[in-house]
């Protein structure tokens, strides 16, 4: 598993437009929830000026919180 999140392979695979921006979900492809072995998300809010204004990650397998 990668130590630190600039090596972790991620892939955009969803984005939605949430009224004020975007909405981009991106899995990772070279890391899985150490508890369950599901996906590991990451979703980011951007404003109309494509600026990241909040972040979360998720797993996709059983939907714990993985945010730090």
């Amino acid at each position: 598993m990668p130590s630190n999140v600039d090596e972790i392979a991620w892939r955009l695979i969803n984005t939605e437009d949430w009224g004020g921006g975007l909405e981009r979900t991106y899995q990772a492809e070279n890391v899985e929830h150490a508890g369950c072995g599901g996906d590991v998300l990451l979703i980011q809010l951007h404003d109309e000026m494509d600026a990241v204004t909040g972040s979360r990650s998720r797993c996709a397998q059983c939907g714990d919180d993985l945010t730090d």
